[in-house]
């Protein structure tokens, strides 16, 4: 991806639109001090001295697509709790409305707290708070009734699974339905282990883990992935299948008359520091790619330059339109032996 072609699409993102469905989450971390262990127990005891909080599962999702200042519209189950609330107040802060949110009293919403030592910089102890079985009954059809209606404004209809009850099988269909009845592609981040459940898909964006879960076999080099990826796309009936690796990038697979299409984009990453959240990124920078009218290829590889910004930050973090501007024209400098920024990028990254 060039300089000029990031700032093509870039400038296009204002104006797209991405419907979200999926299990939304709030990230709570508490942080402190570990000084002594507990004389109740074998267990250190933290003094939390910061809280903060964020949205995960698929609201991380939205928070990548609003952070690249995509229109988002949301489709979940919350809770009546406060969880819940919190859940749609940071939404609303981020510009999204909550009125493809369903409530449903009987339901916890999902909240993940970790218990962080600000001396060694890791997790001490997490603690969730969920309800994980599917969604069914009068909650499962206004879900159902609100993907449809959605779906009318929607230029990709994006299913985040994180497998908390909201994308069950019916839920799926309609999407992949209203996809094909309104030729809108559909992107799915899929967690399940049964692979007919996303039958009907546009575009399946798997992990290797969970490439290997899908077609029941274990990972193992890269005839494996090309063969798994062959059969799963002609299994499924998919357009494409955009596989990501760690710290080898991302495949991506499109089947063609003859044979299947495979291109290799290696990582671009710099430094590593976490991880986390990366695939959420990933996932988001495709489908904003997508809806910005880019190519798979294209929109697969704004997706791994947004990965390898976001993996160069602490936490469940975002990357912004600059941010891959930035990394792009960067690189392209590098490979051109210069320093010297582009004349028609400089303005919009700020040189």
């Amino acid at each position: 991806m060039t300089g000029q072609d990031a700032v093509r699409l870039i400038r296009i993102l204002p104006e797209c639109r991405v419907l979200v469905v999926g299990d939304l989450m709030l990230d709570e971390y508490r942080r402190g001090h570990v000084e002594r262990i507990s004389p109740e127990a074998p267990v250190p005891i933290l003094n939390v001295v910061g809280r903060d909080a964020t949205l995960g599962g698929a609201g991380n999702v939205v928070r990548n697509l609003r952070s690249l200042h995509v229109n988002v519209t949301v489709v979940g189950v919350l809770g009546e709790d406060g969880t819940g609330e919190r859940i749609l107040d940071v939404l609303g802060e981020l510009g999204v409305k909550g009125n493809g949110v369903v409530r449903d009293a009987r339901r916890v919403s999902t909240r993940k707290v970790r218990y962080v030592s600000l001396e060694h910089g890791q997790q001490v102890f997490r603690a969730d708070e969920e309800t994980t079985q599917e969604v069914s009954g009068q909650v499962e059809e206004e879900i159902i009734r609100q993907v449809r209606e959605k779906a009318a404004n929607a230029q990709v209809i994006l299913c985040s699974d994180y497998l908390k009850g909201v994308l069950t099988a019916r839920v799926l269909k309609a999407a992949f339905e209203a996809g094909r009845e309104r030729n809108v592609p559909v992107i799915v981040a899929p967690k399940d282990t049964e692979a007919r459940k996303y039958e009907g898909a546009s575009i399946l964006m798997p992990n290797l883990k969970e490439l290997s879960r899908l077609v029941g076999t274990a990972v193992d080099g890269d005839a494996w992935l090309t063969g798994s990826a062959g059969c799963l796309t002609r299994r499924l009936g998919l357009e494409a299948l955009l596989v990501t690796r760690g710290s080898d990038g991302m495949t991506l697979f499109e089947p063609g008359e003859s044979r299947l299409r495979r291109v290799d984009i290696p990582t671009v990453a710099r430094k590593i520091y976490d991880v986390t959240g990366a695939g959420d990124t990933a996932l988001a920078a495709f489908a904003a790619g997508i809806a910005a009218g880019a190519t798979r290829e294209a929109a697969a590889h704004l997706a791994n330059v947004a990965a390898g910004v976001v993996v160069g930050k602490h936490g469940t973090a975002v990357v912004t339109a600059k941010e891959i501007l930035e990394h792009v024209v960067e690189s392209e400098s590098e490979a051109l032996g210069t320093r010297e920024v582009p004349g028609m990028l400089r303005s919009v990254v700020g040189r």
